[in-house]
């Protein structure tokens, strides 16, 4: 259980790290808000190559059947009604994505099969050693440190990504994972009392929306 926890708070400190810089760079811009910043900060954004698309599919391909297989795991094992809700949302809501994603992939000649990568199989494996509380736990923290994660590659692409039908896959996927995350935060602080997984969610979906949309305070 230390294991999977420093895990999980491994990933949630990779994903708040860019995202601590963004805010902070979001405070910088708007004391430089000019009209030759502001052309400086689009061109720091790149575009998306095929290849880098390609990747992407693959790794959210990867995402979402981790996803399905732990959430079903978790469904057949858990005591905990919270948790057993949540993780059928999640099953329903991935399962979803999934085969609008292998639309996507049809369509750019990249075909995608139920694979996980290494580090995810290592990981289910892991899951399937736990049970009772120590698997909810771990269910629900690594389900906001992944959460918090994918919101920001999906941010990330939904601005760089070329290919329409793979733009229009993240705008239509980006809301449920956010759902997720404030579902998630809800569950965490109902099952283990921590709120503060709840104001973290928040802080969060609030730098992504400043990162993806802007900071129109002023």
């Amino acid at each position: 259980m230390k294991k999977m926890l420093l895990r999980c708070a491994a990933v949630a400190a990779i994903a708040g790290a860019p995202l601590v810089l963004a805010q902070n760079a979001a405070e910088q811009n708007r004391e430089t808000n000019t009209p030759a910043a502001r052309h400086e900060g689009q061109d720091r954004s790149r575009a998306m190559d095929q290849q880098e698309e390609r990747k992407f599919i693959q790794e959210a391909s990867s995402g979402n059947n981790f996803e399905i297989q732990l959430s079903q795991f978790v469904e057949q094992k858990t005591q905990d009604q919270q948790v057993k809700q949540l993780a059928q949302q999640l099953i329903k809501d991935h399962q979803q994505a999934e085969q609008q994603l292998k639309q996507v992939a049809q369509s750019m000649g990249a075909p995608l099969k139920d694979e996980l990568m290494p580090a995810q199989r290592a990981e289910l494996e892991e899951f399937q050693q736990k049970q009772g509380d120590e698997l909810d736990r771990a269910y629900l923290f690594c389900n906001v440190g992944d959460h918090h994660k994918d919101i920001l590659m999906y941010s990330w692409a939904e601005r760089n990504a070329q290919n329409p039908q793979l733009k229009q896959y993240i705008e239509q996927t980006v809301p449920h994972l956010r759902e997720h995350l404030q579902q998630t935060d809800q569950a965490v602080a109902e099952v283990t009392g921590i709120n503060e997984a709840q104001t973290a969610g928040e802080r969060i979906r609030g730098g992504v929306n400043k990162i993806t949309h802007g900071d129109n305070s002023r």
